[in-house]
């Protein structure tokens, strides 16, 4: 089993040395400075990109957040600063973060079996499950072995949305196989959509609410994320509000945005100023208590566990958003049908963007070549900056 050890010294010295607590008023101040502006706008050209929502971090602060390019070509509707993006799977972050606050609450070991609490379902018992039961910790580190739940982004917008235990089970209107640890639990670190899933079923078990409740009450409030949502249906009635999602050849995906009942993996909707302040909260949280969460708990969120760039709700990394043992950057990227999108800020939180487009290939696609907008631009940004 190949689980590293709680944490290492490097990255303790940078959590000891982070700069004095963040101010929380993380008022929008300005718009980008021009020469930035006109970098990405010629990003946005060169890509094609239909539209861009990114917030800019510094000095601990969001310097900026601005819109560039349209939600809706057709109607020439430009992105602004309140435009809704799919978070993609940005939204682990805030998972990994609800399920630690919830865990820590009712006194349940991050090591605990998650068949223990469970009550709707289970993780189905087979071989590899006897030998290494499914714990909370390996759920969150993507080591839990659980198989993909996603078909192909579930649930159109005239098809009927399952239920969560549905989904489990695969049963219809599910069009998925059943939930099963495909690997060894606790063996080896494998990106794990099925992990994130079962972690919403448990939650809502534990808390006796539904992931939405829970996530408003436990997060989105405190870290004054006013816009973000988690709602499958909103967008079916207006879109004003929302970036359409495009494919490649900049048509609007007929089947998205996406649907699902597995909340908890990808489906938060949100605007980049909101997922700027949830950053500069989980940073600010590692120089003491904050109304969003403690500061043990912040500690155990950045530290590895299941690889050196791996951490319970993170990877770790630099300042280009790319894995590095100690690195001084925490991150997360996303995709989901229509939408790509990253998550960046120094451990000091100091530094910091969140960039957000509305183009991607189809689902589970392999290769993502506009995802080079959001690397160019963020390495256009950390340049602007002097980000170290």
């Amino acid at each position: 089993m190949k689980i590293y050890a709680a944490f290492s010294v490097r990255l303790w010295v940078i959590i000891a040395l982070a700069l004095s607590p963040i101010p929380q008023s993380w008022a929008l101040d300005g718009a980008p400075p021009v020469p930035l502006a006109e970098k990405i706008q010629q990003n946005l050209a060169a890509f094609q990109i239909p539209g861009a929502s990114i917030a800019v971090i510094q000095k601990g602060e969001i310097a900026w957040a601005s819109g560039f390019g349209y939600a809706d070509l057709s109607e020439q509707r430009a992105v602004t600063k309140d435009t809704l993006f799919q978070a993609a799977s940005i939204t682990k972050t805030l998972t990994s973060l609800v399920t630690m606050k919830t865990l820590d609450q009712e006194q349940i070991s991050l090591d605990a079996a998650v068949n223990d609490y469970l009550t709707r379902w289970q993780i189905p018992s087979n071989t590899l499950t006897l030998t290494s039961p499914v714990s909370f910790r390996m759920l969150l580190n993507h080591t839990g072995g659980i198989s993909n739940p996603y078909p192909d982004g579930c649930c159109a917008p005239d098809y009927p949305l399952p239920s969560l235990i549905q989904v489990f089970k695969g049963e219809a209107p599910a069009t998925n196989p059943p939930l099963v640890a495909a690997l060894l639990p606790g063996s080896e670190y494998q990106y794990c959509n099925g992990c994130y899933a079962i972690l919403q079923g448990a939650l809502e078990d534990i808390s006796g609410r539904d992931f939405n409740a829970l996530l408003i009450q436990a997060v989105l409030n405190p870290a004054q994320m006013q816009s973000s949502r988690f709602d499958n249906e909103f967008f079916l009635v207006d879109d004003s509000s929302i970036a359409l999602p495009y494919a490649p050849d900049h048509v609007v995906y007929e089947n998205a945005p996406m649907r699902n009942p597995i909340l908890s993996t990808g489906l938060l909707w949100a605007t980049a100023s909101d997922l700027a302040r949830f950053n500069l909260y989980v940073t600010e949280a590692l120089n003491g208590d904050n109304d969003l969460i403690s500061q043990v708990l912040a500690r155990q969120l950045v530290l590895p566990s299941s690889t050196e760039t791996r951490t319970l709700g993170f990877y770790i990394g630099n300042k280009d958003a790319g894995t590095q043992a100690n690195g001084s950057y925490i991150w997360h990227t996303g995709s989901n049908i229509g939408y790509l999108t990253i998550s960046i800020i120094s451990m000091d939180g100091q530094h910091g963007a969140v960039i957000l487009i509305n183009v991607s290939p189809e689902w589970d696609a392999r290769e993502y070549p506009q995802f080079s907008f959001i690397t160019e631009t963020l390495s256009e940004i950390n340049e602007f900056y002097g980000w170290p």
